[in-house]
């Protein structure tokens, strides 16, 4: 009995023992996580106001380049962490080119950059368009290596994850600021995202602001220019022109039996068909050409600069290369693509889309008097001219 007393004391000391250490062990994991609640409500502090300096800073900035600049260093020091610094990026829209482009940097400059311009369908701008919400990437996904190269950006050797915060105007992305920043700050980010979500809206805000002007002059369907902005920019074109003695040439795009699509498919379709024929169109010209929508289904686009076989070149030779050529080239190129575009609607069904083009050219000697409405009869004629001659066609001078 002496044994087994001697025996249970041994048991109860141990048990008691593994008591006060199990105990000691939730003190220190509780100190622990008061730390970090301390240190997270610091963070938090810091971030509300980073949010209070940004709705502050934002309403007084003059200029769209100052007001960017102001977005980036936000972001730039919501996202950098108390041992590494952060690297950001923002990309503008340009609804003409169909691209992302870099317009200024946190930390970075255009040379660190492995790609200074995204088109709008390149991963991963497409699913943020799409979602239209900030996206996070961890470092396993290696998003760092798509956006940045070697040289300076070896230095930040711990920013491994990343985060793309969109700029939304009028339920459209008008731009988006990449962050590469450390995981210590990416985990507490994402845990708060509200933060940078609040950073976003008012930016917006403020960029909507700043953009209006670059608004009034889109087609709010398709996001090429409209109608008001293409006679402005035409007159000015044939004016220089006059002055340098260059050809100047115009499309009139007309989609063929767009009412019967209308009809059979819907007008949802039909708006989807319109946006798809604009974006082909703004990814096969150049950055000096321009593409509107004239009125419905029907585009046009004017190509300075530009003969009915050949581009002109400033140095006075002609350049007829097989992959410059001139305006006829183009159409016909167009043409193509857009017949071969493959349609399908919610349904299922195959849209067979065709095209028909006319060109209008003001060349020199030969018209040098005509005029910029005289320049759209033209291509408006031939138009007419395509369209009575069967359709899926280009007619030209």
């Amino acid at each position: 009995m002496v044994v087994l007393s001697l025996h249970m004391l041994v048991i109860t000391g141990a048990v008691t023992a593994l008591l006060i250490i199990i105990q000691e062990l939730r003190v220190i994991v509780l100190k622990k996580r008061l730390t970090q609640a301390v240190v997270d409500i610091e963070k938090r502090n810091i971030q509300f106001s980073y949010l209070i300096k940004t709705a502050q800073t934002l309403t007084t900035a003059l200029s769209k380049q100052k007001l960017l600049r102001i977005i980036i260093e936000t972001i730039g020091d919501i996202t950098k962490s108390d041992a590494e610094a952060s690297l950001c990026a923002l990309y503008l829209i340009d609804y003409n080119l169909n691209k992302f482009i870099y317009a200024t940097g946190y930390n970075l400059d255009v040379t660190m950059l492995s790609r200074p311009t995204f088109r709008i369908d390149d991963h991963p701008f497409k699913e943020l368009k799409k979602n239209k919400d900030i996206i996070f990437f961890d470092e396993r996904e290696d998003v760092k290596n798509l956006f940045l190269k070697g040289g300076k950006a070896r230095l930040y050797q711990k920013v491994d994850c990343g985060i793309l915060i969109p700029l939304i105007v009028e339920n459209e992305i008008m731009g988006v600021v990449a962050s590469f920043l450390a995981k210590s700050s990416y985990d507490f980010l994402k845990k708060e995202a509200f933060i940078l979500k609040g950073v976003s809206n008012q930016s917006s805000i403020a960029l909507g602001s700043a953009v209006q002007s670059e608004l009034a002059v889109l087609d709010r369907l398709t996001k090429v220019y409209n109608h008001a902005y293409f006679e402005g920019r035409l007159e000015q074109e044939v004016a220089r022109a006059d002055r340098y003695k260059y050809p100047v040439s115009v499309l009139m795009i007309d989609i063929d039996h767009f009412k019967v699509i209308n009809d059979t498919y819907g007008h949802q379709q039909g708006d989807f068909i319109l946006k798809k024929v604009a974006n082909i169109i703004k990814s096969n010209i150049r950055a000096v050409d321009l593409c509107a929508r004239y009125g419905g289904e029907e585009f046009a686009v004017i190509l300075p600069e530009t003969d009915l076989t050949v581009y002109s070149d400033r140095n006075g030779t002609e350049e007829n290369e097989p992959d410059s050529g001139g305006a006829l080239a183009k159409a016909k190129l167009l043409r193509d693509m857009i017949e071969k575009m493959e349609l399908k609607t919610q349904e299922g069904h195959v849209v067979n889309l065709t095209v028909s083009i006319g060109i209008g050219v003001k060349r020199f000697p030969e018209s040098a008097n005509m005029t910029k409405d005289q320049l759209i009869k033209e291509a408006d004629q031939y138009l007419y001219k395509a369209k009575q001659e069967g359709r899926n066609r280009v007619c030209h001078p």
